[in-house]
């Protein structure tokens, strides 16, 4: 019965193994999504979201920290970041624009949020 339990959580939407609705691969241009398959690799390329990672044109994040705030349809993700030989943290704030899930708003620490558009 335990056995049925878990593979319930995992079969089910919204189980254990679901994607949040922030994880993907976005972009702030679309012309970007183009070349999805090959994020970290080519400077135009999309930024790919995932439970344990930030990826980009050469830099990596693992994420040490989420803090979900639903009451605001956001989330809150602490970085540890590499970049060309450097180490840094990194705060964001990533939030959701709507109930599609193909928009969302990126806080980078300073300034405006950016508007990045789910690749599909």
């Amino acid at each position: 019965m335990k056995n049925l339990a878990v593979l319930a959580l995992v079969l089910l939407p919204g189980g254990a193994l679901a994607e949040e609705w922030w994880q993907g691969v976005w972009t702030f241009d679309p012309e970007w999504c183009a070349e999805a398959e090959n994020v970290g690799s080519v400077t135009s390329a999309p930024i790919r979201i995932t439970e344990a990672e930030v990826l980009g044109y050469e830099n990596s994040c693992d994420i040490t920290e989420v803090q979900r705030m639903d009451h605001a349809q956001a989330v809150y993700l602490r970085l540890s970041c590499q970049s060309e030989g450097s180490r840094f943290d990194e705060d964001r704030v990533i939030m959701r624009t709507d109930e599609t899930g193909l928009a969302i708003w990126i806080w980078l620490g300073t300034g405006d949020p950016e508007l990045f558009q789910r690749c599909e």
